[in-house]
């Protein structure tokens, strides 16, 4: 009989498991799946193995104009092969899957603490957001306007909103811009626009410009500070 070491590495050689491995590779990218509030979300998988959802809403235990926590943004993840498709595990111990049936893409989702042969907490459709624009869907930290006070994260969502962990009131909306860079609109009436690099989104851990404009400042005048980013 074969060594456990042995075993494993035959078996993860063997072509059904690098069939089921090449299969899941093939939806790398960004999705919209809903949460168990039937809020969109978007689930974002790389290349490296690495998962990471953002979220487009104010949680329901947030009662008024209130600083957001970075776990209310962005949760980072990893995901792997299961199923028929790919399983996500983050931190707080959820689950997200997208299985791939002749329906199409469908979601599973299961919270911490349930088990995975029971019943999901939550599923629907998974859709797949192919637009370029859909590349800067994703969680950035921002050096702000105040020297003083650390990076915050900012999320755009495939839905066009946007949320910070900065502002007491908290959301926004975002567009790109004809230069190819993105504009963040605050309804606190603070902006923000991220350059892009290169004509496109940053990449993962890449650093980039970030221009404030106060509220009341014309985003035509010269921003109120220049300031780093990064693509988390």
């Amino acid at each position: 009989m074969a060594s456990a070491g042995l075993l494993s590495t035959a078996m993860l050689s063997s072509p059904a498991v690098a069939d089921q491995t090449a299969k899941a590779s093939r939806l790398v990218g960004t999705w919209v799946l809903t949460d168990n509030d039937n809020v969109p979300f978007n689930l974002i998988l790389r290349s490296d193995g690495t998962s990471l959802t953002v979220i487009g809403k104010r949680h329901p235990d947030v009662d008024g104009p209130q600083r957001m926590t970075r776990n209310q943004l962005v949760e980072q993840g990893r995901w792997r092969p299961w199923g028929n498709g790919i399983r996500s595990d983050y931190g707080d111990g959820w689950t997200d899957t997208i299985q791939v049936g002749p329906a199409g893409p469908v979601q599973w989702s299961w919270k911490p603490g349930a088990s995975l042969e029971a019943a999901p907490t939550n599923h629907g459709k998974a859709v797949r957001m192919t637009s370029p624009v859909m590349a800067w869907v994703g969680a950035y930290k921002l050096e702000p306007t105040q020297p003083e006070k650390p990076p915050y994260v900012a999320v755009l969502t495939s839905s066009g909103l946007a949320f910070n962990n900065i502002d007491r009131i908290a959301e926004g909306s975002w567009s790109l811009r004809a230069d190819g860079s993105v504009m963040i609109k605050w309804t606190s009436g603070w902006r923000t626009a991220i350059e892009a690099n290169g004509g496109g989104a940053p990449a993962l851990d890449q650093a980039f410009t970030v221009q404030h404009w106060r509220p009341g400042v014309s985003v035509n005048d010269p921003a109120s500070a220049r300031r780093r980013g990064r693509r988390l």
